[in-house]
């Protein structure tokens, strides 16, 4: 029988500022994330002073079960420069070279 579990977490942050005597300024931040085997799900809010709420919301993954066996779906993925990657081989051909290997 496949286990499931859950977990959640929220936090709050808000601050309120005056300069010279001014009236506050209150800047907010909240975050809130769930967890379950489906994955990860997290929504954000901030807001500035005098600006409206921001929200922002995310999702990842979460460990499927194939066969028993628990497995992620990350991949990685060759993020090098293509021109970078040139230079790199061109300079192992060198190296060869200098070393009698090629």
């Amino acid at each position: 029988m496949p286990s499931s579990s859950q977990s959640f977490s929220y936090s709050f942050v808000s601050t309120s500022t005056s300069r010279n005597g001014g009236p506050p300024q209150r800047t907010a931040y909240a975050e809130r994330s769930f967890t379950d085997n489906s994955g990860t799900t997290t929504e954000r809010m901030r807001q500035l002073p005098g600006q409206a709420p921001v929200y922002e919301s995310s999702e990842r993954p979460g460990n499927r079960r194939l066969g028993g066996v628990s497995s992620t779906q990350n991949r990685i993925t060759d993020v090098t420069d293509s021109n970078e990657q040139s230079y790199e081989e061109k300079m192992e051909d060198e190296y060869a070279k200098r070393e009698g290997g090629a």
